[in-house]
């Protein structure tokens, strides 16, 4: 696995790498939810709109006590197709008049998609925009960049996240890289296990406990600052699956002419659902 930097200590031993369990959801992994209508969406992003970066509690080096096995199998399910149900939140900015907005837009997101790169994807949004929902079918190599479900192999994760963020982009990069690939898939334990592997491997990344997603599940936190210390990367996982649960990358606080800049969250991924599914019907 890569170490994304000049050197890398390794810790002998997996006996003090133990967290907390997650709070239990109140939805069974494999369950697809029913989307969510017009109005709903309406009132998250009123909920939503002027909500702060996630607050961490004290952190620690991940290649100390991030675990590296995903212990649960959870949501390993039969299907040919990867379901993944996912909402976004995302600073639309907009330079009007020589003035500068930022208004935050919600997703909702439901990805179909099969191993060779062909699926569907359905989105609703809010703000509504030209297009307030979209319905597209994609065939073949048309849906991402990197073809196939997500390695389950040290050699295959790193050239899979190298597609998405070359090595040189550093720690807070392969956080948004593997947010990318889980996205688009649903993977498997192993592929999970491969993933927890390589972030433990990873210089740069901080273990936050006990770390709440926007829908109220409890995980682990893996962060990483940017070099110039202005936006932070944050995944938050299951412990015990080490299923992604959520994205989140923010502007910090920065001084800019004497005046302080308020952190603000610029794009959010709260994945509800990650299953698999051998159709492309269903709504």
């Amino acid at each position: 696995m890569p170490t994304w930097a000049a050197t890398h200590t390794t810790t002998p031993g997996n006996s003090d790498r133990r967290v907390a369990p997650a709070a239990r959801t109140s939805t069974a992994p494999h369950e697809i939810l029913a989307p969510l209508t017009s109005a709903q969406l309406r009132a998250l992003a009123a909920r939503t709109a002027a909500t702060p970066p996630t607050a961490l509690p004290a952190p620690q080096p991940a290649v100390r006590v991030l675990p590296q096995v995903a212990a649960e199998a959870n949501c390993d399910v039969p299907g040919r197709l990867s379901f993944v149900q996912v909402r976004q939140l995302a600073a639309d900015a907009r330079i009007d008049g020589g003035h500068a907005t930022s208004t935050i837009v919600v997703f909702e997101q439901r990805h179909r998609r099969a191993d060779n790169g062909s699926g569907r994807v359905i989105s609703l949004r809010h703000p509504p925009g030209r297009q307030p929902a979209t319905d597209e079918t994609y065939q073949p190599d048309t849906l991402d960049a990197v073809t196939g479900p997500i390695a389950a192999d040290a050699a295959g994760l790193t050239a899979q996240i190298i597609r998405i963020a070359p090595p040189f982009l550093d720690a807070p990069a392969v956080l948004h890289a593997v947010a990318g690939l889980t996205t688009w898939r649903t993977p498997s334990r192993d592929a999970r296990t491969a993933i927890l592997t390589l972030l433990h491997n990873t210089n740069g990344l901080h273990y936050h406990p006990a770390v709440r997603d926007r829908a109220g599940r409890t995980g682990v936190g893996v962060s990483a600052t940017s070099d110039d210390g202005a936006t932070r990367s944050l995944l938050i996982l299951h412990p015990s699956t080490g299923e992604v649960l959520a994205y989140e990358r923010a502007h910090l606080k920065q001084p800019r002419g004497g005046h302080t800049r308020t952190s603000e969250v610029e794009d959010y991924l709260l994945f509800r659902v990650h299953t698999r599914t051998s159709t492309t019907n269903t709504p």
